[in-house]
């Protein structure tokens, strides 16, 4: 027994190519300056996940600045 494959039959979905700016470590934030000297050795190694990584987490970290 052979099942249809499903046909999807809206438009492909169009993302954005807009980049958000790189965030700015917040000067005597101690999480910030670890995740900025993170960022630094990771760009380095050009391992551009970890520096992806480490962005969404400065934007994001408990202190609530951004």
């Amino acid at each position: 027994m052979t099942a249809e494959p499903t046909r999807w039959h809206e438009p492909p979905v169009e993302l954005s190519e807009q980049a958000l700016p790189t965030p700015r470590p917040v000067a005597g934030c101690p999480e910030c300056e670890r995740l900025a000297a993170l960022r630094r050795k990771a760009a380095d190694r050009q391992d551009h996940s970890t520096v992806v990584d480490c962005n969404v987490l400065m934007r994001m970290h408990p202190t609530g600045h951004r």
